[in-house]
């Protein structure tokens, strides 16, 4: 008999001290007709402004003096911050093109200044603010299109706007071998940086 009494006892301080935990606290007591108001709050949380991008490309083949082009493949800016001013710059570079094995010679390397980017327009975006291409009305070769790397390129910029955005391109590559390259399958590094 004792046993389930105790047992009994034991479930109603359990219950009573749920009941106490969840109990709110009441900062005042209003009168009748009086407004009685409870200040609510929650937070936005902010992440990062960050940049998908393939991890490898291939391009079309080229005989000397002739180009190759291709897609390098989607790329993606994701902006997250939940900031009041949402503007962003993608910035684009490369290295040039190479075959053999260091040191190479002028008929191995496809220099930056015959690498050519062209953003085109937007393939999706999403969130307020004007999204700007880079480049415009690109097309494959002959002739190339878009700027060459030999300098950092704006690919992809973003203005205004607030809260969150995002922005899919997928930007057209063009290299112009010379005359006198030498056969081989030629390598470099496209590199975005998003700010």
């Amino acid at each position: 008999m004792n046993r389930y009494i105790r047992i009994a006892l034991a479930g109603a301080m359990v219950l009573g001290a749920g009941m106490v935990s969840t109990t709110p606290a009441y900062a005042a007591t209003c009168a009748e007709d009086v407004a009685c108001n409870t200040t609510t709050t929650f937070a936005v949380t902010a992440d990062v402004l960050d940049i998908t991008i393939p991890d490898t490309a291939a391009l079309s083949g080229a005989t000397p003096g002739g180009f190759a082009s291709g897609n390098l493949g989607a790329i993606t800016v994701t902006d997250e911050r939940a900031a009041a001013d949402a503007s962003w710059t993608a910035t684009v570079t490369s290295t040039a093109f190479t075959t053999g094995t260091a040191p190479f010679d002028a008929s191995e390397t496809v220099p930056t200044t015959n690498v050519y980017y062209c953003s085109g327009a937007a393939t999706s975006t999403s969130g307020s603010g004007t999204f700007t291409p880079g480049q415009t009305g690109c097309a494959a070769p002959p002739p190339a299109t878009g700027q060459d790397m030999s300098v950092a390129r704006t690919a992809f910029s973003h203005t205004g706007g607030t809260g969150v955005n995002t922005a899919v391109w997928n930007p057209l590559i063009t290299t112009d071998p010379e005359a006198e390259d030498i056969a081989g399958t030629y390598t470099g590094t496209i590199t975005h940086t998003i700010t």
